[in-house]
């Protein structure tokens, strides 16, 4: 019997997630299959439950909502209100993780950052700001500061926080310096879009977006034009699959450069639409 696994959002068009996950059910010669599916905000409680369904990703702008879907819960998922990740137990039940929390720890290891001690600013109080910020601490920082157009939001991500090593702040702090700044807005998504934010040379140490794009994003590449390292959500979203792919499959090997190499081929064949693509899409 086919397998079916699904990734929810909205919008999903654009996903290359379908790429990387059957790329690893063909390296495994597994009879499973996994699309792309846009679901509204009030369905993706319903959409999860789909008996058809063993299991799944949520990517934008759902993981919160996914999160109150769950019966089982992980520990990163009750942490952070967000969930990415779920699949369905023997007994029916849904169970759920967040695989952002891992695949940003990864993605940040891969281009040589440090949580312990740093400096953070982070863009958004989203579900992936939420994801981001709980992989943050578990590293080891000393303080970060949470930016958004929305203060409530932010604040509510502060307290979920529960520590005094992040706070929510109107602007970057004057003359202050910071070992990483964070875009986990969907700043980017579109052509169009502004920048997350305009960067100071000789301020920032490293600049992460978690939207993604062939030939890098537009605000990698600015920040790059100044000399600050840089990196987009690519590597991010090659770990939270390969992690998920284990929640799913414990014990199999993940076919992880085949997965990256389906994720940049897919990537690269949609460059000419002219679009950013975000974490876990």
């Amino acid at each position: 019997m086919t397998l079916r696994y699904a990734l929810l959002g909205d919008p999903v068009d654009h996903s290359i997630s379908p790429a990387m996950h059957r790329a690893a059910f063909r390296s495994w010669g597994l009879d499973a299959e996994y699309v792309a599916r846009k679901v509204a905000s009030e369905d993706i409680g319903r959409a999860m439950r789909d008996p058809d369904l063993a299991g799944g990703n949520v990517t934008l702008p759902h993981k919160l909502r996914a999160a109150e879907a769950l019966v089982r819960p992980s520990r990163a998922v009750r942490a952070t209100g967000a969930c990415n990740c779920w699949w369905r137990r023997a007994d029916g039940e849904l169970e759920g993780d967040n695989t952002d929390v891992g695949g940003l720890r990864l993605a940040l290891e891969r281009v040589g950052f440090e949580a312990g001690g740093a400096r953070v600013l982070v863009l958004g109080a989203g579900g992936a700001a939420r994801g981001a910020v709980h992989a943050l601490l578990e590293g080891g920082a000393s303080s970060i500061e949470i930016l958004n157009r929305t203060a409530a939001r932010a604040r509510a991500l502060m307290e979920a926080a529960g520590t005094r090593a992040v706070r929510v702040v109107e602007a970057p702090e004057l003359g202050a310096s910071y070992d990483l700044v964070l875009n986990a807005t969907s700043l980017g998504l579109a052509a169009a879009d502004p920048l997350p934010l305009a960067l100071d040379r000789g301020r920032f140490d490293l600049a992460y977006d978690l939207v993604y794009a062939a030939g890098r994003t537009r605000w990698v590449r600015h920040a790059r034009s100044l000399g600050i390292r840089a990196g987009d959500g690519l590597e991010m979203l090659v770990g939270q699959a390969a992690l998920s792919l284990e929640r799913w499959f414990p014990g199999r090997a993940t076919p992880h450069h085949a997965m990256r190499a389906a994720a940049v081929q897919a990537l690269d064949a949609r460059a000419g639409r002219g679009s950013g693509r975000g974490s876990g899409a």
